[in-house]
């Protein structure tokens, strides 16, 4: 049985096939890979977003995302994101050849105050591909086919 948070749209709608790459459940979010070139984050509600939890994320997102093959990424934030100072201040994707495993990225927002914490971030530290911050997942997704 899926955990109460998991987007429940994907245990029936999604074709299932002997290929197919089974949701990642990290201590912040849940990855899946919903369509050859598309990987989806959904962060866990109650969780502080911080510098190892993210650096994990980066690490699943390489490690699905073929070799040559950039995904897009769409990044839906918790209704009521908590972000820690660590990672708040510091150059999440440093460390990662982002643009050799990512096309794009589509982050949603639920609220003024994660839209507010997300741009400043990127502000800081203009990230190395197309991204966009967005309040629904259909405009995210609409961008991101656009991608």
């Amino acid at each position: 049985m899926a955990p109460w948070w998991f987007p429940t749209f994907y245990l029936s709608s999604q074709p299932h096939t002997m290929n197919a790459i089974a949701p990642i459940d990290t201590d912040l979010a849940l990855l899946i890979r919903s369509a050859p070139d598309l990987l989806e984050v959904h962060f866990k509600p109650d969780v502080t977003i911080n510098s190892a939890g993210i650096q994990r994320i980066l690490q699943m997102r390489q490690k699905l995302t073929p070799a040559q093959q950039p995904a897009r990424v769409l990044i839906v934030l918790p209704e009521q994101p908590d972000f820690d100072v660590d990672m708040i201040t510091t150059d999440q994707y440093r460390p990662y050849p982002v643009e050799d495993f990512t096309r794009a990225v589509a982050w949603v927002v639920h609220n003024d105050l994660g839209d507010r914490i997300t741009r400043l971030y990127f502000a800081y530290f203009p990230p190395p591909v197309p991204t966009q911050v967005f309040r629904t997942e259909v405009e995210a997704r609409s961008w991101l086919n656009t991608q």
